[in-house]
């Protein structure tokens, strides 16, 4: 590993210290509003995103298996906020 790819590296794990410690900030705060839990979804996507990427070293690899790896987490993250709306649209408290 050279040294510029291990500041790259280095980079992208504070990189993602900053969106998980966000992430955990905003879902504490959100009050179960449905923004702040899109915003807590998408954050978690940017992160998979980037492990997939940079530490899985996938950003250099075929179209085939990054784009299969990346469309998980998009799925998951409809259904979660799907379910998050569908909560907070019918549900009555």
């Amino acid at each position: 590993m050279t040294d510029a790819s291990w500041g790259k590296l280095f980079g992208n794990f504070a990189t993602l210290m900053v969106f998980s410690s966000g992430g955990a900030a905003l879902a504490a705060l959100s009050g179960g509003l449905l923004v702040p839990i899109a915003a807590v979804l998408l954050i978690a996507v940017a992160k998979t995103r980037l492990v997939i990427l940079d530490f899985m070293g996938l950003r250099s690899q075929g179209r085939g298996m990054r784009l299969a790896l990346l469309s998980w987490p998009v799925l998951f993250l409809l259904a979660a906020f799907a379910r998050s709306a569908a909560f907070a649209l019918f549900v009555v408290a």
